[in-house]
């Protein structure tokens, strides 16, 4: 899977299969340095890229609204 550079954070987006039904649900880390975090949400995508999409969205989102608990604040 790509990375993804944003405000100094790499975003890893690793979307998965949700159960049987060809969901795809939102998984990520996020990294600053040498401290990586992972997060995930409920949200359901139709296709893998839809996902990989969405887990970067949701990763600058949370570095944005200042969520990322890392070593260094935004």
């Amino acid at each position: 899977m790509k990375l993804y550079e944003y405000k100094g954070y790499v975003i890893y987006p690793a979307p998965h299969l949700a159960g049987s039904y060809g969901y795809w649900k939102i998984s990520l880390s996020i990294r600053y340095g040498e401290t990586v975090k992972t997060y995930s949400n409920d949200s359901i995508c139709f296709t893998k890229g839809e996902a990989v999409f969405n887990c970067i969205k949701y990763g600058k989102e949370l570095i944005d609204n200042g969520v990322v608990m890392l070593d260094v604040a935004v």
